[in-house]
């Protein structure tokens, strides 16, 4: 574990992308991350992102395993684990607990919202790396007095 018991696996690399408006099952391959521009133009709606990932090795019964959606990616919507439908833990960071939905080989999906012309200043998209954020359960919370 990394500092304060926190350990992130970015997400990188390949995800299945469904273009704005696109059919559901109109998956194509794309590099990410990348931001809305670069993937769809001026194009506004809403796309789908998919992503498989193994479940992380070596967890506690304590562990939580969280997903980490970056900010200015645009609304997100139908968020689910293995087809399990998930309501964010945390807004800012947005934050997703999917410990209980883990099984060794994982399918995260989500939907994003965003029209490049109402936002001219924000990236949209998967603009920054998706990660897993590993939480060790055993690292005792500070104490408030």
């Amino acid at each position: 574990m990394s500092e304060l018991g926190v350990h992130r696996i970015r997400l990188k690399g390949p995800w299945d992308v469904s273009a704005p408006n696109s059919e559901n099952d109109d998956f194509e391959r794309h590099h990410l991350p990348s931001d809305w521009r670069k993937l769809f133009g001026n194009l506004s709606g809403r796309a789908t992102f998919r992503r498989s990932f193994h479940r992380p090795s070596n967890l506690d019964v304590k562990d939580r395993v969280l997903i980490h959606i970056p900010q200015g990616t645009g609304d997100l919507t139908d968020f689910s684990v293995n087809s399990k439908p998930l309501e964010p833990i945390s807004l800012d960071p947005l934050k997703f607990d999917v410990t209980s939905e883990l099984i060794d080989f994982n399918q995260l999906q989500f939907s994003l919202s965003f029209d490049p012309e109402l936002f001219p200043e924000v990236p949209g998209g998967l603009w920054e790396t998706v990660f897993v954020e590993i939480v060790d359960g055993n690292i005792p919370k500070p104490s408030t007095f």
